[in-house]
C-alpha cells in the first residue's frame, strides 16, 4: 500500500484547502516534511490515520461523543465563522488488490446541521463511487492491509517510541505485528476463539442438569395425576347438578299445573303488582297537582286574566315613582353642576326640564289619578302567580292532553293491579306453597353447592393446565440443555485441542520467523549502534517478549552459585533460551532436564562435575530497562526494520520527529542505513533541528518530494509550501 495524496480542508491549523502530494517511485522513497514545532506536522499525521480509520484513529470502536468532541476539536475555528461549517480530510491510496494496484480515494467530510455535527464518510474507486453496501467490505479490507491494532506500527511518534518497553503489553504489540504482517494472525484468531469458549461459565454439568430433568418429570407425572382425579370430580358434580335443576324443573312444572305459583312467578307477579301501584301513585298525583294548583284557575280565567292585568299595571306605577324618586330635578343638577364647562345659570331649568322628560317617557298609559293598588305581593308571589296564570292561558294546548293521557294510564294500571291481585289471591293455599317453597329452598340450596364446588374444579384444573404447560417448556428446556451439555463435553474437548493445535501452528510457523527477525534486527541494531559487543544475541520467547543478550563466560562453580542465590528460573531466565541449551549441550550431552535437575537438587551425573570449574561461554541478559532512550529508539527501529522485512509486506512508513531520542552519533547511521530501505515509501516529519545539514545531504538521492510547513502566529494558520528548510537555518 502506498499513500498518493492527502488533502487538508479546514483541519486543525489548515485553512481552506491544502494539498501534499506523496507519491514515491523506484531509489527515491522517501518524503521529507520540514516544520517547527506546533506547524501542523503531528495535525498531517493525525489525519491520514483519521482518514483511514475514523474514530479507530483515537481508539474507539464507533462513533461516540468523545469522537464528536475530538472532531469539533481538530476543525479550523475560523471555519466556524463562515454560513456552512465545512472540514474534510482526504487520502488517496494505492491497494494491491486481485494482482493489481488500484487507486481509492478516501474521504471524510464534516459540516453541521440544526448545530450538530454530521460526518460524510466516501469512497471513491478509480474515480467511482462506492456504494453504500460496498464500504464496509472495503473497510474490513483495508483493516486486513494495516489493522487497526498496528497503527502506531507504521505511524508513530519518535517523542514517544523511546516508552514503548515501558507499556506492560508490549508483547501482545510485537505479537500482533508479527502474526498479521506474515499472515499467521488466522491461526491466533481461532486460538483465541477457542479459548473463549473453552473459558466460558456454562449452567449446571451434565449430572446436575440429568437431576433437575428427572425433578421436572416426576413433577409433572404429579401434575397431570392431580389434574386427572379433578376432571373425574368434575363428571361427577356436573351429573349431580344435572340431576338437581331436572328434579327442581319437575317440580315447578307440577306445582304450577296445580294452580300455584312458584317462587318465580310469584316474586315476578308481586314485581308487576308493585310497579303498577306506583304507576296508579304517581298518576293520582298528578291529577290531584292539578285539581289543587291549576283547576282554580282555569275555571276563573276570565277572572284570571283581569288579575293578570292588575299585576302588570301596579308593576308598571311601581317603576314609575322609582324612576321619579331617583331622578328627579335636584339630583340631575347636583351632577351637571360636576362638569367643568355647564353653564351654572342654565343648570336648573336644564335639570327640572330633564327630569321631566324622563317622568314622561316612563309615564304609565292609564290614568294614575283613578288607578289603586289592590295587591300586596312579594315579588316571589307575584312572579309565581303570574307564572299559574301564563300556564292556564296554554293549558288546553299544552297540558290537558297530558292530565287526560294521566287519567288513562291511572285507569290502566288500577285494572293490571286487580287483575294481578285476584291471580296471587287464588293460587294455592298457604299451606301447600309453603311445602314447595321449602323443597324449592333446599334444591336451590343443593344446586348453588354443586355450582361453587363445580366452580372452584374447574379453576383448580385451569390451575394446573398452566402448572403443565410450564413444566413441560421447563422440562423440554432442561432436556435440551442436556442434549447441549452432552455435545459441550465432546466440544470443549475438541476445542481444547484444536486450541492446542493453533498453538503449535503458531509456534511451528513463527520459530523460522523468529530466527529471521532476531537475526535481522541484531544485524541492524549493530550497525546503528556501531558498539563494539554491546548486544551479541537477541530472543524472541513464544510469548512474543523481547530480549537481549551479551556474552559473558561463567565456571560450572559459578553456575551452581547463581542456581542457589537466584533460583533456577532466574537464573534460566539471565542466560536465555540459546545460552540454555549451550549449557546443556556442553555438561549434559543436550540433556536440559537433566541439567536443571542438577540445578534443583545437588545431583552429579557421569556428564556433571561442577566441581572441575570448566569455563563455559554462554550468555548474560541485557535489561531492556538500563538501555538509554536514545538505544531503546535505535533497538526498537531495528526491531521494527527486521519484522516488516520478514513480513514481505508494501506498507508505508510514517515517522514524527525521528530523531526526538537520537544522539548526533546514531542519526548517521539511521539516515544511511534506516530511512532509504525499511519501506517503499517513508513519510519523515521533521523539525529545523533533526533532519537538516549532513543527515538530509545522506537521504537526498533517495527523496521524492520536499515540504515545508509554515505556521502564521497573526493569521493562526499552516500553509504548505514546496522544499525544504532554508541551508543557513540547517
Amino acid at each position: 500500500m502506498k499513500i498518493n495524496r492527502v488533502t487538508l480542508f479546514n483541519f486543525s491549523s489548515y485553512v481552506g484547502e491544502n494539498t501534499i502530494v506523496l507519491d514515491t517511485h523506484d531509489e527515491q522513497n522517501i518524503i521529507l516534511i520540514g516544520g517547527n514545532n506546533g506547524a501542523g506536522k503531528t495535525s498531517f499525521f493525525t489525519a491520514i490515520k483519521l482518514a483511514l480509520y475514523g474514530p479507530q484513529c483515537f481508539r474507539f470502536q464507533d462513533k461516540n461523543n468523545r469522537y464528536t468532541a475530538r472532531i469539533k476539536e481538530l476543525i479550523n475555528h475560523d471555519a466556524f465563522l463562515s454560513n456552512n461549517v465545512k472540514a474534510y480530510v482526504e487520502v488517496e491510496i494505492d491497494l494491491p488488490t486481485d494482482r493489481t494496484h488500484t487507486l481509492y480515494t478516501i474521504r471524510r467530510e464534516w459540516s453541521f446541521v440544526e448545530k450538530r455535527l454530521h460526518e460524510t464518510y466516501s469512497v471513491y474507486k478509480d474515480q467511482q463511487l462506492l456504494a453504500d453496501k460496498n464500504l464496509d467490505f472495503f473497510q474490513n479490507y483495508l483493516f486486513s492491509v494495516i489493522p487497526p491494532n498496528l497503527f502506531d506500527f507504521f505511524f508513530f511518534d519518535g517523542e514517544e517510541i523511546g516508552d514503548f518497553f515501558a507499556t506492560g503489553n508490549y508483547s501482545t504489540y510485537i505479537k500482533n505485528a508479527v502474526l498479521t504482517l506474515s499472515g499467521y494472525d488466522t491461526f491466533n484468531i481461532i486460538q483465541k476463539f477457542c479459548d473463549s469458549y473453552i473459558g466460558e461459565e456454562g449452567n449446571e454439568d451434565y449430572d446436575q442438569v440429568a437431576k433437575l430433568v428427572e425433578q421436572e418429570e416426576a413433577n409433572l407425572f404429579a401434575y397431570m395425576t392431580k389434574s386427572s382425579a379433578l376432571e373425574s370430580q368434575k363428571q361427577q358434580l356436573t351429573a349431580q347438578l344435572l340431576s338437581a335443576q331436572e328434579e327442581k324443573e319437575s317440580l315447578d312444572y307440577q306445582f304450577s299445573r296445580s294452580g300455584g305459583l312458584t317462587a318465580k312467578e310469584q316474586e315476578r307477579l308481586e314485581a308487576q303488582r308493585a310497579t303498577q301501584e306506583r304507576v296508579k301513585g304517581d298518576k293520582a298525583k298528578r291529577i290531584r297537582d292539578f285539581v289543587e294548583s291549576m283547576m282554580p284557575l282555569y275555571i276563573t280565567k276570565d277572572l284570571a286574566a283581569a288579575a293578570y292585568k292588575q299585576l302588570k299595571d301596579e308593576q308598571f306605577v311601581r317603576q314609575y315613582h322609582t324612576i321619579c324618586d331617583l331622578l328627579d330635578a335636584q339630583t340631575i343638577q347636583d351632577v351637571l353642576e360636576q362638569q367643568p364647562n355647564c353653564n351654572t345659570a342654565q343648570v336648573p331649568a336644564l335639570a327640572q326640564a330633564i327630569s321631566n322628560g324622563i317622568a314622561k317617557k316612563v309615564l304609565p298609559s292609564f290614568p294614575l289619578e283613578s288607578f289603586t293598588f289592590i295587591h300586596d305581593l312579594s315579588q316571589e308571589q307575584e312572579s309565581q302567580v303570574v307564572s299559574d296564570i301564563v300556564r292556564t292561558q296554554h293549558f288546553a294546548e299544552v297540558e290537558a292532553p297530558q292530565l287526560i293521557k294521566a287519567i288513562a294510564e291511572k285507569k290502566k294500571a288500577s285494572q293490571k293491579y286487580e287483575e294481578i291481585s285476584k291471580k296471587i289471591r287464588e293460587a294455592l293455599p298457604s299451606v301447600d306453597a309453603a311445602a314447595y317453597f321449602e323443597k324449592v329452598r333446599l334444591l336451590t340450596e343443593r344446586i348453588a353447592a354443586y355450582e361453587d364446588s363445580l366452580e372452584n374444579r374447574e379453576n383448580q384444573i385451569a390451575e394446573l393446565e398452566t402448572n403443565i404447560a410450564d413444566q413441560k417448556a421447563l422440562g423440554e428446556r432442561l432436556r435440551k440443555a442436556l442434549f447441549a451439555k452432552a455435545k459441550d463435553r465432546t466440544a470443549h474437548e475438541f476445542t481444547a485441542r484444536i486450541s492446542q493445535v493453533m498453538q503449535r501452528m503458531i509456534s511451528d510457523a513463527t520459530q523460522e520467523k523468529f530466527h529471521q527477525i532476531e537475526s535481522l534486527a541484531l544485524e541492524m541494531f549493530n550497525k546503528i549502534i556501531r558498539k563494539e559487543n554491546f548486544v551479541q544475541l537477541i530472543e524472541l520467547d513464544e510469548n512474543f517478549n523481547v530480549n537481549l543478550y551479551k556474552k559473558q563466560v561463567y565456571t560450572t562453580r559459578e553456575l551452581l552459585q547463581l542456581a542457589n542465590n537466584i533460583g533456577l528460573d532466574a537464573l534460566e531466565k539471565r542466560l536465555g533460551s540459546t545460552g540454555l541449551k549451550e549449557a546443556a549441550r556442553l555438561l549434559t550431552n543436550n540433556s536440559i532436564n537433566e541439567l536443571r535437575r542438577y540445578f534443583s537438587e545437588g545431583v552429579v551425573t557421569d556428564q556433571i562435575s561442577f566441581q572441575d570449574d570448566i569455563e563455559l561461554p554462554l550468555y548474560n541478559r541485557v535489561e531492556l530497562n538500563q538501555l538509554s532512550k536514545g538505544e531503546k529508539q535505535v533497538f526498537i527501529l531495528s526491531l521494527y526494520w527486521a519484522i516488516i522485512k520478514t513480513s514481505n509486506q508494501a506498507v508505508p512508513f510514517i515517522i514524527d520527529t525521528p530523531f526526538a531520542r537520537i544522539d548526533t552519533e546514531h542519526r548517521e547511521q539511521i539516515s544511511a542505513l534506516f530511512f532509504p530501505n525499511i519501506s517503499g515509501q517513508v513519510i519523515i516529519l521533521s523539525t529545523d533541528e533533526e533532519v537538516v545539514g549532513s543527515y538530509r545531504e545522506i537521504i537526498q538521492p533517495h527523496i521524492a518530494h520536499e515540504y515545508l510547513l509554515e505556521y502564521n502566529v497573526e493569521k493562526g494558520c499552516t500553509s504548505v509550501q514546496p522544499g525544504y528548510f532554508k541551508e543557513e537555518k540547517a
